[in-house]
């Protein structure tokens, strides 16, 4: 199950990457990229829960919300059959009981992991890139059985995970501010975290690059949600600290910041 003489870390696995800091590379792109991303970053915010939700705001939302526009022209409305298939639901509570490994490990693997007779995973990408790197956040020993609480990268090539660190040095309340900064208690024990490797997606696409980056994020959130099995749930989440999250993951808040987080847990 784990192979501690395997020791893992990210200068390792850039080896085979290509040189970005050649003159080629598009650093006055990367440098807006990298300031949006920021200002798209800044609402979820200790004490700031929806207070830009103003009046108006809320007015319209009545409309917007759960709706789709009809559009002004066309030519003939055309009625589809309805199967009835039941929709798989988002959950904002959870169980407080531990995963099976099996169940983890079989998770992640439909989700993301590597098929090497198809060269392919569970989800496609703007190029074959594959920019976002998984990071797993579990609160609490066990869990996740036999895993000990700490911060994990998912590495699909060899459908392993590796322990970053074990939140050695990190205050309950700087991970609370982190992860759930507007809450007292999580909502599960284990988060999933998308961290974008702007320099790798920016290379090659520039502008469209970010743009894919985050299309990609949206179908590994999806895939996972169908890997789920039936005793599980999960729901997605802009209501952290991004930056602060990301520190705590040993990763560049520049060059490879968590956009988003994917809550999992049990639901039975």
């Amino acid at each position: 199950m784990k192979d501690n003489k395997d020791s893992f870390s990210w200068q390792d696995s850039l080896v085979d990457w290509p040189d970005y800091t050649g003159n080629n590379f598009p650093i006055t792109t990367f440098r807006e990229v990298s300031k949006f991303d920021l200002l798209s970053s800044s609402t979820a915010l200790c004490g700031n829960e929806k207070s830009y939700l103003d009046d108006e705001m809320l007015s319209w939302l009545k409309h917007a919300e759960r709706n789709s526009r009809i559009p002004q022209n066309f030519e003939e409305k055309i009625n589809l059959k309805s199967n009835n298939l039941d929709k798989k639901c988002s959950y904002r509570s959870f169980k407080n009981k531990k995963i099976a490994y099996d169940d983890f490990s079989s998770l992640m693997y439909k989700a993301y992991g590597y098929d090497e007779q198809n060269n392919t995973r569970g989800y496609g990408s703007g190029g074959g890139l594959y920019p976002i790197n998984v990071i797993i956040f579990v609160l609490e020993d066990n869990a996740i059985e036999d895993l000990k609480r700490g911060v994990y990268y998912f590495y699909p090539l060899k459908n392993c995970i590796y322990r970053l660190n074990s939140f050695n040095g990190i205050s309950s309340d700087k991970l609370n501010m982190a992860l759930y900064p507007n809450r007292k208690r999580p909502y599960s024990n284990i988060a999933i975290g998308y961290a974008a490797d702007l320099r790798k997606c920016i290379r090659k696409y520039q502008y469209l690059g970010y743009k894919n980056a985050l299309i990609e994020i949206g179908l590994m959130i999806q895939a996972l949600k169908t890997a789920l099995p039936q005793n599980m749930g999960e729901f997605s989440c802009q209501d952290f600290n991004n930056r602060l999250l990301t520190t705590i993951a040993d990763l560049d808040k520049r060059n490879a910041p968590i956009e988003i987080i994917q809550w999992i847990g049990r639901i039975d």
